[in-house]
């Protein structure tokens, strides 16, 4: 059974509630609870943050291929250009320069048989 993270924090938030009236039970005071969970909490924020800063976890082991990708640009002047972009598998050809753009839909190259009957 996998939680949400919503039901996650719930569940951590109702702990934390939880923590000081387990503690007077215990015979411990509210304050030694309170600097334990103030404790818990600089530790996770602090492992958050090298995570984040080591560019977070992987969070599946495959990556979906790129839907976008960029087959090849060529600059025909210094203010235009053009470029060959494939989109979910389709070719597109952009023609692109100060203040206009063209996007066409292009033919993918056909595979030719080569030459048998060369001499």
């Amino acid at each position: 059974m996998t939680l949400s993270p919503r039901h996650k924090l719930v569940a951590a938030s109702a702990m934390l509630l939880m923590l000081p009236a387990v503690a007077l039970l215990q015979g411990a005071s509210a304050a030694s609870a309170a600097r334990v969970v103030l404790g818990f909490a600089a530790v996770a924020g602090l492992v958050a943050w090298f995570v984040k800063a080591k560019g977070g976890l992987p969070l599946s082991r495959f990556k979906s291929a790129a839907r976008l990708s960029v087959v090849q640009r060529v600059g025909l002047s210094a203010r235009s250009g053009v470029a060959l972009v494939e989109v979910d598998g389709r070719p597109y050809l952009i023609v692109h320069g100060d203040g206009f753009a063209r996007i066409r839909p292009t033919a993918r190259p056909r595979v030719v048989a080569p030459r048998t009957d060369v001499p």
